[in-house]
């Protein structure tokens, strides 16, 4: 059965008439929005609730979550060190480190939307664990 329009259900733009007979989606876009709104559906058939990430009313519930990715990141950091082994047996910087630029532009976000508790930047607080980090390290690796 050949569809005529896009099955993205907000979407829904109708195909030329020259148009593929297995054509579903009118892009790549809306074939990517679909599978999302397919995955992101509740066990009871209905959409999951997505809010923006901007939404002040969820900001401090959303800004506990991103900081305690935080803090497991930059555990896990100081735990392993700036630098791991790799992959091809070479030293490279922490896999986790790519994380810290975004994760600190999201909580600088969310803060706008919520009050602020603590005294310490988020990133004054990578500063601080950094340079203790970075002290015990070479506590460690003194020669």
């Amino acid at each position: 059965m050949k569809v005529s329009t896009c099955q993205h259900v907000p979407c829904g733009a109708p195909f030329g008439k020259n148009a593929d007979a297995r054509q579903r989606y009118c892009s790549a876009a809306c074939r990517v929005a679909a599978s999302r709104a397919r995955k992101a559906t509740a066990p009871n058939g209905r959409l999951a609730a997505v809010t923006a990430l901007g939404a002040p009313e969820n900001a401090s519930e959303r800004l506990d979550d991103v900081r305690a990715l935080w803090d497991s990141l930059i555990r896990q950091v100081a735990t392993d060190g700036f630098m791991v082994i790799g992959a091809s047996g070479l030293p490279v910087a922490h896999p986790a480190l790519r994380y810290f630029s975004a994760l600190h532009s999201a909580m600088r976000d969310l803060e706008a939307g919520a009050e602020s508790s603590g005294t310490e930047s988020p990133l004054e607080q990578m500063q601080r664990l950094a340079r203790q980090a970075l002290d015990d390290y070479d506590a460690e690796h003194a020669i």
